[in-house]
């Protein structure tokens, strides 16, 4: 009898480990039956966690990487991520605006920063202040939400959009109105013309009224 119990006892713990979600750095909350299924048969992972997994893993990649880099009092190191992440964005900024002639506005960089943040599952919202000034407003990256994120991380990647804006249009500046890692409550990226080139924007209207939406933010 007391080994029948002792088996049903066993079979009970089991059963609420395996559906206790699993909590490991980069990797979605599930269940820990759902994680067991999909390393046994990969196939049965959907695509959307698929690309979730990607997108947190980078995140904690560059962080793991500025923490170590930190810890042996590597700035230059922490730089090199930074200007690593920036060369990438502008290389693809520069392909968007010579294959697909993106970036004559701001709003056009503004939109193509926000496609780039849906990507990494960022819920981006863009205004059209002017026809000189748009805005990408997010309530944060999911990084944001992680013990191991902050404003080293946070920084090799707005040194991204840096990069992707520059890359689209060197006469568009971009600077960060507020970010959640210095204690906002949101992110809001400000894109306009370069003091230089305000005088001499193209005429083109933007089609939207100021701060209309462009684009509704994705839910994920």
């Amino acid at each position: 009898m007391s080994d029948r119990g002792g088996g049903t006892d066993t079979r009970r713990r089991l059963g609420v480990r395996l559906l206790r979600p699993l909590k490991a750095p980069g990797l979605p909350r599930v269940p820990g039956f759902l994680a067991l299924l999909v390393l046994r048969w990969p196939r049965l992972m959907p695509p959307t966690m698929r690309w979730k997994v990607a997108a947190k893993g980078l995140g904690l990649v560059v962080a793991t990487q500025l923490a170590g880099q930190s810890a042996e009092g590597g700035g230059r190191g922490a730089s090199d991520v930074g200007r690593s992440l920036e060369e990438i964005g502008f290389r693809q900024g520069s392909a968007l605006r010579e294959q697909l002639g993106l970036g004559r506005t701001p709003l056009e960089c503004a939109q193509a920063v926000a496609l780039a943040n849906r990507l990494y599952a960022i819920a981006a919202v863009v205004r059209a202040q002017s026809e000189n000034e748009a805005r990408v407003v997010t309530p944060g990256c999911p990084w944001s939400r992680e013990s191991w994120w902050g404003q080293r991380p946070c920084g090799a990647f707005s040194r991204y959009e840096a990069g992707l804006t520059r890359g689209l249009n060197p006469r568009v500046s971009l600077h960060y109105e507020s970010k959640r890692t210095r204690g906002d409550t949101q992110c809001v990226g400000v894109y306009r013309w370069r003091t230089a080139d305000a005088g001499s924007a193209p005429a083109a209207t933007l089609g939207v009224s100021p701060h209309q939406d462009v684009d509704q933010p994705s839910h994920h």
